[in-house]
């Protein structure tokens, strides 16, 4: 048995409003469901969901948003210099694979990245662990 896609991520955040605001303004996703302290947001064929409630925070958690270029990565990373985001890694070129990570408004921390191959993630993954 194999499952055909990963469809979403839920996060438990401090405040709903103040993180869906975060995902729509920063990275332009859309609002796909709300009710009450519950929020799909939506980002081409996945989904992020924000439950109200107590964040818990490991610090190799984290999840990337892929991008088609290195300049989309550069671009990116100027507009959340220009947020006053914190950048908490990088940018860091590995070769095939350029990423930076930022922090949201309850500290999860989020990849952008391209990488040159199709889905890679031996090498560039571990080299970038090694970092951490």
């Amino acid at each position: 048995m194999k499952m055909r896609a990963l469809n979403h991520v839920n996060l438990v955040v401090s405040d709903v409003d103040e993180a869906a605001r975060y995902y729509q303004e920063t990275f332009g996703m859309e609002l796909a469901f709300r009710e009450g302290d519950f929020v799909f947001l939506s980002c081409g064929t996945s989904d992020l969901a924000l439950v109200k409630g107590q964040p818990l925070i490991h610090r190799r958690f984290h999840f990337g948003f892929r991008v088609d270029t290195r300049e989309e990565v550069d671009a990116w990373l100027a507009r959340l210099r220009e947020r006053g985001a914190e950048i908490v890694h990088g940018p860091q070129d590995y070769g095939g694979y350029y990423t930076f990570s930022t922090l949201d408004p309850d500290s999860y921390a989020i990849e952008i990245y391209f990488e040159s191959g199709p889905r890679g993630r031996a090498g560039d993954v571990t080299a970038m662990l090694a970092d951490s």
